[in-house]
């Protein structure tokens, strides 16, 4: 190949390393909505009349962000609809050492509920990561909590999460991780500002990737650009570290939820492998006898957004 014909092949791989960006979080783009809680400042929007029922949207992860939740905003001709990026997640700020335990996003969780529902008892929508902070919420504040949605949580106790680890780190095989050299590739040409955006931008791409099992149905594949801003020192604190060693996961977010008397739905998918048959397995049974089950066919772990129309159809319902 002579050298023009090769310019020319790489000139496509090398506009598309140059354009590899990540938005910047909120403190460095004042356009973005905010809430400011606790001294923090969180990329958050409502939606909907303030004077209807409360009710707050709590995204996957860890390190995600809530863009791939808002089919829920079709929610606010009944409610008043809250979505917020979890602390050093999405396009909420940076911290260089966010605190990895679940009691700290259950105290920002309890910010937003006093915030947002003005005393009285709010609804509660969590997915995977989010879903595992509602559990622990209703358990530690059991009587704030009207009506809940826990979709497909990974891991709530020990048993759950060794189940959960063991058929991931089985996924992470050789080719797996050849596979994100690209992506490593890539990053290098992420300018960065708050000095976050590069690894960001792996986490991103890697959680937006999935494609098939474990998580989906076979050929099932998530919408380009599903996710915003991952963060990768949340993801680095929480659940990375599990990865090694699933032992470290030593809490029961359960414990105390036989206090919770409100209504609690569980939706789950019917290809992911923490979906239906894994909720029965391990969390059905920690939850009250009143909790419904609820599986939606012909989908994976993000259900919320492959299949809206489905999913509005049970929970909207539900939260009447």
């Amino acid at each position: 190949m002579n050298p023009p014909l090769k310019t020319a092949a790489l000139g496509p791989l090398l506009f598309g390393f140059a354009c590899a960006q990540v938005p910047p979080t909120a403190e460095r783009d004042p356009s973005l909505p905010t809430i400011k809680l606790g001294g923090y400042t969180f990329h958050a929007e409502t939606f909907g009349d303030p004077s209807l029922p409360p009710l707050i949207v709590v995204h996957g992860g860890p390190g995600g962000d809530y863009p791939y939740l808002l089919s829920l905003a079709a929610l606010a001709d009944e409610y008043h609809v809250l979505f917020y990026d979890q602390r050093s997640s999405g396009l909420s700020p940076r911290e260089e050492h966010p605190d990895p335990s679940i009691e700290a996003f259950v105290r920002d969780l309890d910010s937003f509920v006093e915030w947002h529902g003005g005393g009285e008892r709010v609804r509660l929508i969590g997915h995977s990561w989010g879903g595992m902070i509602v559990t622990a919420y209703l358990a530690r504040h059991p009587n704030k909590v009207s009506h809940a949605v826990i979709a497909e949580p990974g891991m709530l106790h020990p048993e759950s999460a060794q189940a959960m680890l063991t058929v991931l780190r089985k996924h992470q095989t050789f080719w797996k991780k050849l596979s994100i050299l690209p992506i490593i590739l890539r990053s290098l040409f992420v300018s960065s500002k708050d000095g976050h955006e590069r690894m960001d931008s792996i986490a991103t791409q890697i959680m937006g990737s999935g494609e098939g099992p474990p998580y989906q149905c076979p050929g099932e594949k998530l919408p380009a650009g599903l996710f915003r801003r991952a963060g990768y020192a949340t993801m680095k604190a929480t659940v990375i570290p599990l990865m090694s060693d699933p032992s470290l996961f030593r809490d029961d977010y359960t414990l105390g939820l036989q206090k919770y008397a409100g209504k609690t739905l569980l939706l789950s998918s019917s290809c992911s492998f923490i979906g239906y048959d894994f909720q029965e397995r391990f969390h059905r049974s920690r939850f009250s006898l009143g909790t419904q089950h609820v599986k939606i066919e012909g989908t994976g772990h993000n259900m919320l957004t492959t299949k809206p129309a489905e999913s509005l159809a049970i929970i909207r319902p539900f939260l009447r």
